[in-house]
């Protein structure tokens, strides 16, 4: 007896078991189709996404209250009578806050920018500058603005801080380099993260999120069938044939991963064939992705099925983490927090669900590349801790 002979009864017990291929195969094609209807309006189609004007009122301070900078608004000035951010955003002066709120709470603003009273004294000390948001109604309008001119903060830092190091001379090289045709500082080009005319819709979205989230699960069930081995006993017949433990091991994670890289195939294969799902033209880099999350699964697995004392106490934890990691991770709904999006990006499901995405948009390689090797040190990780543990804890019946 070999791993593959494990491996193979292990899949062949699973796909057995009715529960098993209901949760693992037949609910998540859904969820799919029940959050891809009922939130499609919520989500882009594949039609090009054009952002909106924003209406944006600038409250600038006088220099004469000791609250401002004549060089910080004309910077400021200069920035958003730019050709490119011009076609973006219309502008509105404010001399007070009070005027630029009263006009946000009656809808004549969706967005205001009030340059603090240190904002010019920071940069000069080397420290970051950064401007004052008052944030309209809409969530989409009040991230455009705020993109926008943090960008002018950016810049405006980084051509002080050359200033201060280099001195006035390199900035007044830049600006006459800038005359003469080089690319301007102040231009932005906003597009999709894809080639332009691409966007998700609702159904792509909750496929690729959902495709990570089960894929997960399936590191629940290697967690109950390392318990079950030990709960019924079998283990010891086990390790008392003439095979070690680490090949009874490794095993049972060949057959479970084996289940995965199944249920992977069938979501994909069966979204694109019922619901149309665009799964993007890199084919190998979705077979890659889902290797990196398969590894994630049985590693999750390993470690909770070594860690915890009991079948139930197991698959109560690998749920919660995986349903947390799935929400942090904006698998059931975007979160537009900064603190939340920082967060994810130290779970399996935030870096699956950008390569997902990523390659329905059809981007560059290197961003799809980029979101597989994030996904890559992350199962690394994982790896290195069940590794660890293996050694201490061991397989074996006590």
């Amino acid at each position: 007896m070999n791993i593959w002979h494990i491996c193979i009864f292990e899949l062949r017990r699973i796909l057995k078991i009715r529960s098993v291929v209901l949760n693992l195969f037949i609910l998540p094609l859904l969820l799919i189709f029940i959050l891809g209807t009922a939130l499609s309006s919520t989500m882009g189609t594949a039609d090009d996404v054009i952002p909106d004007t924003v209406r944006v009122g600038i409250i600038h301070l006088s220099t004469e209250s000791g609250g401002g900078s004549s060089t910080v608004n004309q910077a400021l000035d200069s920035f958003v009578e730019s050709p490119e951010v011009a076609e973006m955003v219309k502008v509105q002066n404010f001399t007070t806050e009070e005027e630029a709120v009263h006009s946000l709470r009656t809808d004549k603003l969706d967005f205001a920018v009030m340059i603090p009273s240190d904002f010019e004294q920071n940069v000069m000390m080397g420290k970051e500058a950064r401007l004052q948001w008052i944030r309209g109604k809409d969530n989409t309008l009040n991230t455009l603005g705020e993109t926008l001119f943090t960008r002018f903060t950016d810049e405006w830092n980084r051509q002080m801080a050359i200033t201060k190091v280099l001195g006035p001379e390199v900035i007044a090289a830049m600006s006459s380099a800038s005359e003469s045709g080089a690319a301007n500082s102040t231009s932005i080009a906003v597009t999709n993260p894809g080639k332009t005319g691409t966007a998700y819709s609702a159904s792509q979205y909750y496929a690729a999120s959902m495709l990570a989230m089960f894929m997960l699960y399936s590191g629940m069930t290697t967690s109950t069938s390392l318990f079950g081995e030990r709960d019924n006993k079998t283990l010891i017949r086990l390790q008392a044939a003439p095979i070690g433990n680490g090949v009874i091991f490794a095993g049972k994670i060949a057959g479970n991963s084996l289940l995965a890289f199944l249920q992977a195939t069938t979501i994909i294969l069966m979204t694109y064939w019922l619901y149309g799902v665009d799964w993007g033209s890199h084919p190998w880099y979705i077979v890659l992705t889902c290797v990196c999350i398969t590894l994630a699964s049985m590693t999750l697995g390993v470690i909770v099925a070594l860690v915890c004392k009991s079948t139930a106490s197991a698959s109560a934890t690998i749920q919660g983490i995986i349903v947390a990691m799935t929400f942090i991770s904006g698998g059931f709904t975007p979160i537009p927090i900064d603190f939340v999006q920082r967060l994810s990006e130290f779970t399996v499901n935030h870096w699956a669900l950008q390569s997902f995405l990523r390659m329905m948009l059809d981007a560059p390689v290197a961003e799809i590349v980029y979101n597989i090797l994030m996904l890559g040190v992350v199962c690394a990780v994982l790896l290195f801790i069940s590794g660890l543990i293996y050694r201490k804890a061991g397989y074996r019946y006590e």
